[in-house]
This record gives structure tokens, C-alpha cells and sequence, in this order.
């Protein structure tokens, strides 16, 4: 598959570009440099239905249905015409309710892999007696803005393993949510995958929603994407004034103005934020604006 872009070659910075998180959790400590921590990570290039939001969770999971509804003539109505077409359908009925119990189905699913992959006495796993570890892998950007660790993750299997079992049939939690239709691309540069990675994304996202796997079943004019989900969410509440990054499409080359987004397919999408907008035009994307 040919790109419309050019995936950079990032280099280091003359000084340290620091970001931090205080959301880590002192475990124990080997020796005294040597610390061991609990820290969340967030899953990167991906993006799973939200179980819990701004109050919406398994007990509440209507709280936005309502205003919801009524968006596209209340907080939404400043949208433009073609935004509010794409989002007519998928605002019907009770769009709260459909993520946040799309949110605990990826949930479960996401914890029966961790059991299939992690847990002793599984496939590729029977001689082992304890949990397998998990191996890490973190992007140009280490943390979000929430403090949370940006990260590839898998089992870490060794070098006997490595041989035996295709590369197939091991792919990321990142990779297998998307291929089973639990997650949607969410690619934000500057975190971007190689190319052949890359183009593991767009097939796992694209022959999951033609397929209508995990939350494409109802319909892709039916599904609202997590992240639209939250910045519909957001301007209801007065935190965001609707979407808020430009839109590169990785086939084309074209790049969208953040209400334009909807006009590239879901997994071909990748999303800039507007400090990042000279960067997207040196790798090579055109404006349409």
C-alpha cells in the first residue's frame, strides 16, 4: 500500500522535552535506583468505546441520551451542514446508553484476551505455572495529557515462542481490539506506526467494520466513534466547541479542517492538532481549505 504522506524519521531534540505523570503508584524498590511503580497506561493508536464519561457509567448510562438527541439544535447547532449530516443518524435513539454498554463489551472483551494471552494453562502458555509478563513499548510522546503512559502492548513471549508462533496469532491488544471490532484507529501524530504497522491498522479497522465486528454491528451510520462520542459529550458541557483537530487522509494526501473530518474514512484517519499543523504540511499533506 502506498502512503500519501511521508512517514518521518524522528530525530532527538538538542534539549529534553520533559512531560510528566502523577499517577503512579510506588510498588517496591530493588535497590536505590531502582524503583518498581504501577502506572496506567493509555493504548496507543486505538481508541475503545467509553465505558465510563463525564458521569455516564453501567449505572447512569443514559445521562446524555436527551441532550444528546437534541444536539444538532441545541450545543451542536452551529455545526456545519455536512458534520450535521453525518451525525443526524448516529445521534437517534439513545446514542449514551449504545457507548457505554458498547464500552462494557470492550471491557470484557478486552479482559478475556488479557486471560487468553496472560494467564497460565492457555494456548501457547501450558507449561508455564505463573501469569506471563507483558511486554511495553512506548511512542515518541511517553505520556498523555492525563499523565498516562502511551503505549504498545502484548504478551512477551521468548525467543522459542517467537519462533513457533506466527506473528499472526500474536498480535498487540492494540492490533486484536481493532481486528475484532472492539476499537477504532486513533492515530495523533506525532505517535505515528511504521508503515507496515500502519497498514495492519487500516486492515484490522476496515475488514472489521465491513464486517460489522463487535460495535460495527448496528451499522456503520448507526455507530458513533469513542471519540466523537466524547467531544459531542464535551460541548454539551461547555469544555469544547466540537472537534478540534485537522483531519490528514494517510490514502489521499488531502488534509481536512477539524468539521471536516467525517469526509475520511475511519481507518484511514490521522488526526493533527492545530500546534502540529506546520509539521502536517512538511510530511506532505495538502490543504483543502
Amino acid at each position: 500500500m502506498q502512503f500519501a504522506f511521508s512517514i518521518p524519521e524522528f530525530k532527538l531534540p538538542v534539549a529534553e522535552k520533559l512531560k510528566g505523570s502523577d499517577d503512579a503508584v510506588w510498588v517496591s524498590a530493588t535497590d536505590g535506583d531502582t524503583p518498581k511503580v504501577s502506572l496506567p497506561i493509555r493504548m496507543l493508536g486505538m481508541d475503545a468505546p467509553e465505558y465510563h464519561y463525564q458521569g455516564a457509567d453501567r449505572r447512569n448510562p443514559g445521562k446524555f441520551d436527551a441532550e444528546m438527541r437534541g444536539f444538532l439544535v441545541g450545543a451542536g447547532s452551529q455545526l456545519e451542514a455536512g458534520l450535521r449530516a453525518y451525525l443526524e443518524p448516529r445521534l437517534m435513539g439513545k446514542p449514551c446508553t449504545r457507548q457505554i454498554r458498547a464500552g462494557e463489551k470492550a471491557l470484557k472483551h478486552f479482559e478475556a484476551l488479557k486471560r487468553q494471552r496472560l494467564d497460565p494453562g492457555q494456548r501457547y502458555n501450558e507449561k508455564r505455572q505463573t501469569e506471563r509478563r507483558l511486554y511495553i513499548m512506548v511512542a515518541q510522546e511517553v505520556f498523555d495529557k492525563h499523565g498516562r503512559m502511551l503505549a504498545y502492548i502484548n504478551a512477551s513471549y521468548n525467543q522459542a515462542e517467537r519462533k513457533a508462533i506466527l506473528p499472526a496469532e500474536r498480535p498487540t491488544f492494540n492490533l486484536q481490539m481493532m481486528q475484532e471490532g472492539q476499537a477504532v484507529s486513533l492515530l495523533i501524530y506525532p505517535n505515528i506506526p511504521k508503515a507496515s504497522d500502519l497498514e495492519l491498522v487500516q486492515k484490522a479497522v476496515s475488514k472489521a467494520r465491513i464486517a460489522r465486528k463487535g460495535f460495527w454491528r448496528a451499522g456503520e451510520d448507526r455507530v458513533l466513534l469513542p471519540y466523537e462520542f466524547r467531544w459531542i459529550v464535551d460541548t454539551i458541557l461547555g469544555k469544547r466547541n466540537g472537534p478540534d483537530r485537522y483531519c490528514g487522509d494517510i490514502l489521499s494526501g488531502k488534509l481536512y479542517q477539524p468539521q471536516d473530518y467525517y469526509k475520511v474514512m475511519p481507518e484511514d484517519r490521522l488526526f493533527f492538532r492545530s500546534e502540529h499543523l506546520k509539521e502536517a504540511i512538511k510530511l506532505g499533506f495538502v490543504k483543502t481549505w
